[in-house]
């Protein structure tokens, strides 16, 4: 068949005979006559070679070819509809898949509550994660379309790459229960001599806490350094190393039982931001907007 010249009021016309099983109820479903209906059908059949519809003294039962093309033509016109409406994006109804670059600490914080309201709120739609990225990245992502939304540490907004704060996060040290270094409170001293781990997800050799020991003419030994944090609390547990995490991270692994405990740094450490950015060829995309939106949400109750 040559959808090229098929007129596809017809299909709103076959899903209306198939719902009603009654030409005349078909008819005013859609809005046509009676007659109108009727040349409908007889198009229908025409087209299809086949009967598609009986009648009976009970209505007009549909024959085996129709209750086949009974499902596509009604997923086809849902379809459509969606694409028509002034929005365009139902979460309830909705089978869009997400790809959002997040960093380790985006995931671990956000996918856990955001998973979990997406199976209420839109359960058919999918979210595949893009993993660890640095800045440059995850500007490249955005700006080929490979990724929906990337949420880590924020990039400079510009004309085109644009952002939205998610939170903001603290530090904490995290050491094995009754590490010296933390056993009369938060000194400076036992920490700068503790062995170290870094979380480093760019391979850098140091950090925020190097650079603020540097300022006070001090430095630390890193003993080992990590691309991610997820085995650090079990590598703390069992060496003398100290590490300092994001303190939400931090809580959550001591609050596992792995074995560690959570101390406030003898150092002064700026907070810092987890920002979703997106490009602004999506900023008026339904979809992506509802997304971020529930994305803020989520973050703002973690």
């Amino acid at each position: 068949m040559d959808i090229g010249g098929f007129d596809l009021n017809l299909l709103k016309a076959f899903d209306a005979l198939y719902a009603e099983r009654h030409v005349t109820r078909a008819g005013l479903r859609i809005g046509l006559s009676q007659s109108a209906m009727s040349g409908a059908l007889t198009r229908l059949r025409e087209l299809f070679e086949d009967e598609l519809f009986l009648r009976t003294p009970s209505g007009m039962q549909p024959t085996p070819r129709a209750h086949d093309l009974a499902g596509p033509i009604s997923s086809a016109l849902q379809l459509v509809r969606g694409a028509l409406r002034a929005d365009g994006f139902d979460p309830a109804t909705a089978g869009d898949a997400f790809t959002i670059a997040m960093n380790d600490y985006a995931a671990f914080v956000l996918l856990p509550p955001l998973l979990a309201r997406l199976s209420i709120e839109a359960p058919h739609v999918d979210v595949h994660v893009h993993g660890t990225f640095g800045r440059d990245e995850a500007l490249e992502l955005l700006d080929s379309g490979e990724v929906s939304l990337a949420i880590g540490f924020p990039v400079e907004a510009s004309a085109r790459i644009l952002k939205r704060p998610l939170l903001q996060e603290d530090f904490a040290c995290v050491a094995r229960p009754e590490h010296p270094a933390f056993a009369h409170g938060a000194s400076l001293d036992a920490f700068t001599t503790a062995p170290h781990l870094l979380i480093s997800p760019e391979g850098d050799r140091s950090s925020l806490v190097d650079h603020e020991l540097a300022k006070l003419g001090l430095g630390r030994r890193v003993v080992l350094s990590l691309p991610q944090f997820l085995v650090a609390p079990f590598v703390i547990a069992e060496t003398d190393l100290v590490a300092t995490l994001a303190s939400r991270v931090a809580r959550r692994f001591a609050a596992t039982g792995v074995g560690i405990s959570v101390h406030q740094p003898p150092i002064e450490l700026p907070s810092w931001t987890l920002a979703m950015m997106w490009h602004r060829r999506a900023d008026a995309h339904a979809a992506t907007r509802w997304l971020q939106n529930v994305i803020a949400e989520v973050a703002a109750s973690a």
